[in-house]
């Protein structure tokens, strides 16, 4: 169908823009937005549009359409229907849709408005609906069969007494200044359209009010939030949008090796590293994973430009083009990153280039043609310090929004079998939540590999500064070394259960000993959502495959148990304030991967469900789906997911460059090395052991006691092998990177950034690896 929509520029009207397109329609708006999606053909008015089958009207004001058009009119509950009837009267059919007051985490008017009246209703009970709902339920009528007229109300009531609580446990003020309460419509009986059903019941809608209230102060204005903060965002930013400077995006590699979901590039700024990326998010990545990873990316790429004072044209390339994705792997744009040095003092482009993209050649030019335009003189000067003021709000809030995300992450995310309780419809809002909430928390994230540079500069800076030490047992990323850890004590000295856990028969493990049951339980409960490729949604977490982890504790069982000194506390304010950000950085990412978890519970049961219902040939298929269209199961699956998995099979097999320049091509594989050469690259935890090789090439891989684990990068999934690798070398990667910290805390040799590691050493090398001056030399082929 060919679809029109007035008010498409609103944040509804780009939600079932998006809906739309996924269903396979074809969608025309009015309206312009820089984060309408671009298959949106927009029109100047509705008589541009020409001729379509369907109207979603959302817009307001008077409407003229062909006879015979379906109008989905939207209406107030208990409103009048004046306007249906002038549709009718001209030939229209007109689809009335009767809306409850609106509620959810999308703090605009609308949801204030039905704030402003839930604390004016005292006791008395009202109805609502859920803006992810509204959205929802619009699409479906515009193909609906029979063609309504439907009542959207959620499930249940709410209160302004059950409102008022909810928001003092949340400490957001009662009170919606300049928002004067409505009458309250009388109770209806909800009608909907044909395989419709409520992802949130009215307390639910309201919690999730509150939820996006948090941080917030309501104000005449609206909902503001507070400085320092980080707001919930409830949007989308599209792939591929160029800026607003008259720059053009171009495909930059290969025309067969242009992958379906590569972002374009803008050749003016086309300096691009891998070495800060790929830890977190190592390629191929799938189509779902590119869709929501780098989808939340960019929101918070959006956030960091705006707290640094980022407007216009500088703004919107660092929201879209800072980070780029090449053959389905991530890159971050260095042309674009470094205009994050114009409105900061103390920084400049040598100086980010030095700390941030080392491995780019010196003779690269990032900005070639310069940079987009800047403030100057006196509205310099205001810029600098507004992105001042901000980043030092931010550092203030810090720890305080690292711990809150890492909260919710906790009181939000649902197990296996609570997934598979979830309806339908539930699943898809709840996916909805997390695929925000994933967007937050990379927010929070993000900032924190500024403060932790920051705070680690200043004290390093300072005089004497002591080592920056961190307890192990408050660090997200060494639970899951810590948990093999603890299990290895369980098994060592017994040798039935040993060979158990070796053979990865967990069922066995735990009926021969319920104490090593509870142990694993207790570990998986703090760490199981986390495993080697953790951002990948289709790799599978610990808590998917107990197995790997009982194999590595086994493995750490071989050696004699840990003895670890306690860390002594911080002397110094600059030294306290170093160790708290890496604590607090790590909170914040592990709230990233909680929430990747949760996405790929309800990604991969929407594909169970799917297969059930002859959809999909296998559940996995989804992954190979982006969450809009595996939730409005548009026609094709088959033939999509076939053509997608031909896809990454294909860029599985390419070696992708480091540092890309302008275009790229595939690299070739490095030559072998031999007996006294020597790889160099980073070393980022000091300590010098010998020990044979093994080159991990996927995440079912492991290594065997008192090897070196050899690998292209490493994140903290990986690092279940470190209590028993005798070093750790991989080819990308950094000092401050989640694995490199957990090396220096467990005193573990480590080099990174060695380019060609994991390609010319070969399993059964016997090296020696120096973590202090970043070499690994071959004794032994």
């Amino acid at each position: 169908m060919r679809v029109l929509i007035t008010g498409v520029a609103t944040e509804d009207g780009r939600d079932v823009a998006r809906l739309l397109l996924a269903a396979g329609h074809e969608v025309v708006g009015v309206g312009q937005h820089r984060y309408l999606d671009p298959g949106v053909t927009v029109v100047a008015d509705v008589a541009a549009a020409g001729s379509v089958d369907a109207v979603v009207h959302l817009g307001g004001g008077p409407l003229r359409v062909a006879p015979g058009t379906r109008v989905v009119l939207p209406t107030p509950l208990g409103g009048t229907h004046a306007a249906a009837a002038a549709l009718s009267s001209a030939g229209a059919e007109v689809v009335v849709v009767e809306v409850a007051p609106v509620a959810g985490r999308r703090t605009d008017r609308a949801a204030l408005q039905t704030l402003a009246d839930l604390l004016a209703s005292d006791s008395a009970a009202l109805q609502v609906v859920h803006h992810d709902d509204l959205n929802r339920a619009l699409a479906a009528a515009v193909s609906a069969e029979p063609a309504g007229p439907f009542t959207l109300a959620a499930p249940g009531t709410v209160t302004g007494t059950e409102a008022r609580k909810l928001l003092q446990v949340a400490g957001v003020k009662p009170a919606v200044p300049g928002v004067s309460a409505r009458p309250a419509a009388p109770l209806a009986e909800s009608a909907v359209p044909a395989g419709f059903g409520y992802g949130w019941t009215a307390r639910e809608a309201v919690e999730d009010l509150v939820r996006g209230l948090r941080g917030t102060r309501i104000t005449k204005r609206g909902a503001e939030v507070e400085s320092g903060r980080f707001g919930l965002p409830t949007y989308v930013v599209p792939n591929n949008l160029p800026a607003s400077d008259g720059g053009t995006l171009v495909a930059a590699g290969p025309e067969d090796l242009q992958g379906e979901f590569d972002t374009l590039l803008d050749p003016r700024l086309a300096v691009l590293t891998a070495t800060n990326t790929s830890e977190a998010l190592p390629g191929p990545l799938t189509p779902m994973s590119l869709d929501l990873q780098l989808g939340a990316q960019r929101i918070s790429n959006e956030g960091m430009g705006r707290m640094l004072a980022l407007e216009g044209a500088a703004l919107e390339q660092q929201t879209s083009l800072v980070l780029g994705v090449l053959g389905h792997c991530v890159y971050i744009n260095a042309s674009v990153g470094v205009n994050i040095v114009e409105n900061m003092p103390g920084w400049d482009e040598a100086t980010v280039r030095k700390d941030v993209y080392g491995n780019i050649p010196e003779d690269v030019v990032f900005r070639p043609q310069g940079g987009p335009p800047m403030p100057t003189g006196l509205a310099s000067r205001i810029a600098t310090f507004t992105a001042t003021s901000r980043v030092i709000a931010r550092a203030r809030k810090f720890k305080e929004e690292a711990e809150a995300v890492h909260a919710a992450a906790v009181a939000e995310s649902l197990g296996a079998e609570q997934v598979a309780a979830l309806s339908d419809d539930q699943l898809h809002t709840r996916a909805l939540l997390w695929r925000d909430r994933l967007a937050h928390a990379w927010s929070v994230a993000s900032i924190g590999v500024m403060m932790t540079s920051a705070a680690d500069g200043i004290h390093e800076r300072g005089k004497n500064p002591e080592h920056v030490a961190v307890d192990v047992e408050l660090l997200e990323s060494a639970r899951t070394m810590l948990a093999v850890e603890r299990l290895a004590d369980e098994l060592r000295g017994d040798d039935h259960l040993l060979k158990l856990a070796r053979e990865g028969d967990v069922e066995a493990l735990r009926a021969a000993s319920p104490a090593f049951s509870a142990a694993l339980d207790a570990q998986l409960a703090v760490m199981g959502h986390r495993g080697p490729g953790e951002c990948e949604l289709e790799n599978p977490s610990f808590s998917d495959r107990p197995a790997h982890l009982v194999g590595s504790a086994a493995a750490a069982a071989a050696r004699p148990a840990a003895a670890r000194e306690a860390v002594p506390a911080m002397r110094s304010r600059t030294g306290k304030m170093a160790a708290g950000a890496i604590l607090a950085r790590e909170r914040a990412r592990d709230g990233v991967v909680r929430y990747t978890h949760d996405l790929r519970l309800a990604v991969r049961e929407r594909g169970n469900r799917l297969v059930a219902a002859g959809r999909l040939a296998a559940a996995d298929d989804a992954f190979y789906l982006t969450l809009d269209e595996l939730f409005v199961d548009p026609s094709s699956l088959d033939e999509r997911v076939a053509r997608r998995r031909a896809e990454r099979v294909r860029l599985q097999g390419v070696r992708m460059p480091d540092v890309v320049v302008g275009t790229w091509a595939p690299e070739g594989v490095h030559s072998g090395v031999g007996v006294g050469d020597t790889i160099g690259g980073i070393g980022v935890s000091a300590g010098v052991v010998e020990g044979r090789v093994r080159v991990l090439r996927s995440p079912d891989d492991d290594i065997e006691p008192d090897e070196v684990l050899v690998a292209s990068v490493t994140d903290v999934g990986h690092t279940a092998m470190f209590g028993y690798a005798a070093a750790v070398v991989t080819d990308i990667g950094g000092a401050a990177s989640h694995a490199a910290i957990v090396a220096r805390e467990f005193a573990i040799p480590c080099v990174v950034d060695t380019k060609h590691a994991s390609t010319s050493l070969a399993d059964g090398m016997l090296v020696r690896v120096d973590g202090a001056a970043g070499t690994v030399e071959v004794l032994e082929g």
